[in-house]
């Protein structure tokens, strides 16, 4: 089984798509280090209640950062 996708590189929606498409296995990993620094956020928290915000804003601009993914430019 193939699957093909086809985009018009002249077409703004179709590049937009197609960069989704490019960048899609960088967001998952993005994803998925985020979640492991979120993880080891929480697990060195004091209480296990009260987590710090500008940690979790760091992390996941630094898991963005580490796989080049830009959101404004995938959304807009």
């Amino acid at each position: 089984m193939k699957a093909i996708l086809k985009f018009n590189l002249d077409d703004s929606d179709d590049v937009m798509a197609h960069t989704r498409c490019v960048k899609s296995l960088d967001m998952a990993l993005a994803m998925w280090a985020f979640s492991n620094r979120l993880r080891k956020i929480v697990d060195e928290s004091k209480d296990g209640k009260y987590i710090d915000e500008e940690l979790v804003s760091n992390a996941w601009q630094k898991s963005l950062q580490e796989y080049e993914i830009d959101i404004d430019s995938l959304i807009s």
